[in-house]
């Protein structure tokens, strides 16, 4: 990418003999064959998380949890830096070119982002390594957020292509590599431990990431172009950008925040091994949240789509759409849950976990689920609406509740009732996001003008 591409970044104008490329697939499709790409990948995280319970210790298996978390999070930063402008602005450009050049600055910048965490990762894991030796987990741990970093770039860049086929096979990729790489290390082994987990679902990663890159872009263009290009030429061609996605950069971290203040202030103040039954309770709906996050990324293309061509009412219906599958789909999960719960005690909890309230975790867990699926839609709206400020601030005053919730719950009750706090900040971020898109929408279907 050179600086002319900056002429025709976001705010470029379009030339409208030019078309964009065409979706490969109709809206229905879609949508049905990225759930099933998604719950393939949610599957198998699912299955491993449920025999990572009973194989790893307590400890092992906080660290892993952990690791994940850390994952999710930074994941969040390059989604709000990267992802998000990718199938806002992608889907709305309004010539091939104009959309070329926003796919050529994002992916530079994912790039140059991906090299700035390679450094800092490798500095904290020098130092950490000084005071506790943990030197080849730490490793393990930042291979596999990088691994997985650039794996959802790449699935954004499909949605945002509206080339659900690649991201299915990729996904497939990812699927196999990473089933037959367990299996074959647990067969090897008598002992499964926390560090070859990590390495072998980075690399089941690093080959998915590979292979779909492969398919939608030419090698030419995201290597050779990429050695050609400077830092500055990107960050100048970034700078209209900027100026929405650092807030969708506050509001990704906030909102991590909220569903996850338990997971910091649990470890520092009691440990890995106290986080870990939190962690095991989770299990059971942490794929379905992942879910979440994939149906946002297919409609928010769609949605940007429908509000750049005026039709924000078309944008209002996909939200309650996008908000209702997702409460239906966590609905049959928590009756499924409940109706299956004393199998899932004795295979999952009975052994290891036989100490803490499990039945209770887990049914929080659950209704913290139902909260978040709530705000799919309001949040997919709101991002493809281009309020990140506002959505920000509703979860930046969501994250600092969520904290001090946790803390005082932790400082007077046993540790599984720091959940509590996040169930009640969820609820408050809920009741803003719908509100706000509910203003969003009715001003733009109103006024046409605006959308």
């Amino acid at each position: 990418m050179t600086r002319d591409a900056k002429a025709n970044s976001a705010d470029a104008q379009p030339e409208a003999s030019q078309a964009r490329p065409v979706s490969r697939m109709s809206a229905i499709p879609r949508y049905l064959s990225a759930v099933f790409s998604q719950g393939l990948v949610s599957g198998f995280h699912f299955i491993l998380n449920l025999t990572l319970v009973r194989l790893l210790s307590l400890e092992d298996f906080g660290v892993y949890a952990l690791a994940f978390v850390l994952a999710i999070i930074t994941s969040s930063v390059s989604n709000a830096l990267v992802a998000t402008p990718l199938s806002v602005y992608g889907p709305a450009a309004t010539n091939a070119e104009e959309q070329s050049n926003i796919e050529s600055v994002l992916g530079s910048f994912m790039m140059f982002l991906l090299g700035g965490l390679l450094g800092l990762g490798l500095l904290a894991t020098s130092a950490t390594s000084l005071f506790n030796g943990q030197t080849q987990t730490l490793m393990a741990g930042l291979v596999f957020v990088l691994a997985y970093l650039g794996r959802q770039y790449t699935r954004s860049f499909g949605y945002s292509r509206f080339d659900i086929t690649s991201v299915l096979i990729a996904d497939v990729v990812y699927v196999s590599a990473g089933a037959i790489l367990i299996l074959a290390r647990t067969f090897s082994t008598s002992s499964l431990g926390v560090v070859d987990v990590l390495l072998i679902l980075a690399l089941a990663n690093l080959v998915a990431t590979l292979f779909e890159l492969s398919r939608l872009l030419p090698v030419s263009r995201w290597s050779l172009d990429f050695l050609k290009t400077r830092f500055d030429d990107v960050t100048d061609a970034y700078a209209p950008i900027w100026q929405k996605s650092q807030w969708a950069l506050i509001g990704a971290v906030t909102t991590v925040i909220v569903s996850q203040a338990h997971s910091i202030i649990v470890t520092l103040a009691k440990g890995p091994a106290a986080y870990a039954p939190l962690a095991a309770g989770f299990v059971i709906f942490g794929p379905v949240r992942v879910i979440f996050t994939t149906i946002q990324n297919v409609i928010k293309p769609e949605m940007s789509r429908a509000i750049a061509s005026g039709n924000a009412a078309g944008a209002l219906r996909q939200t309650i759409l996008a908000s209702s599958i997702s409460l239906i789909a966590v609905s049959f999960l928590v009756l499924a849950t409940w109706l299956a719960w004393p199998l899932l005690d004795q295979w999952l909890y009975a052994e290891k976990y036989a100490d803490a309230p499990m039945r209770s975790i887990v049914f929080m867990w659950a209704g913290i689920t139902l909260i978040s699926a709530a705000q799919n839609g309001p949040f997919a709206a709101l991002q493809s609406l281009k309020e990140f400020r506002q959505l920000a601030l509703a979860t930046v005053y969501g994250s600092i509740l969520s904290l001090v919730l946790v803390a005082l719950t932790l400082a007077f009750y046993p540790v599984h009732y720091s959940i509590v706090g996040i169930m009640a900040a969820e609820l408050f971020v809920v009741i803003w996001v719908v509100r706000l898109a509910s203003d969003s929408f009715g001003s733009r279907i109103s006024s046409p003008r605006l959308a």
